[in-house]
């Protein structure tokens, strides 16, 4: 007997409609099928992170170019090799790569102290910056992991808001169950 149009077929327990055909039945319950408001929450929890994201990058560099040019001021004028490492957490190869980057700064005559302050303040305000930029990768991954956890994104549209490639979700939450792959 025919189903009527817009009416479901009876199916048995083995996944076979009374004509014998196969009836495609979903392993996860529809209860666990994500939810909408919940799906549009995360991609905009993401993408607050992305550019969140973006601006810490971007002032680490600013900071990161105006610390190297004070470095090399104060090579310029005289502070040795190992105070300026001392003072900025560099190693001395690259305070001295950093220094040999600069070669047309004239000596500025600012005392000893002023350019010690203002090493020491730019690479504490670089340091922060990147303690700033770690606390919200780390809250981008939670967030990833709950979004895989919760069957809301796959690793493709996960890759999608964060700006990360499909491996690099893959590789990050390795061993947190997926959602189940659509297949076309």
């Amino acid at each position: 007997m025919p189903t009527p149009p817009g009416s479901a077929p009876t199916v048995s327990s083995q996944g076979r409609t009374p004509s014998g055909r196969y009836t495609y039945r979903a392993k996860a319950p529809r209860s666990q099928a994500p939810n909408h408001a919940e799906h549009a929450k995360l991609a905009h929890a993401l993408g607050v992170h992305r550019q969140v994201l973006s601006h810490a990058a971007s002032a680490i560099r600013s900071l990161t170019a105006a610390r190297n040019e004070l470095i090399a001021q104060a090579l310029e004028d005289g502070l040795t090799l190992t105070t300026v490492s001392a003072l900025t957490g560099e190693n001395l190869r690259a305070v001295r790569t950093i220094g040999l980057a600069y070669d047309d700064l004239h000596p500025s005559g600012l005392p000893r102290s002023a350019q010690v302050a203002a090493l020491k303040q730019k690479s504490e305000e670089l340091r922060e910056a990147g303690r700033h930029r770690d606390r919200v990768t780390e809250r981008r991954e939670a967030l990833i992991v709950m979004a895989l956890q919760n069957h809301v994104c796959d690793d493709l549209e996960l890759a999608s808001l964060t700006g990360l490639t499909p491996d690099h979700i893959r590789r990050s939450t390795r061993g947190i169950p997926r959602p189940p792959q659509a297949h076309r």
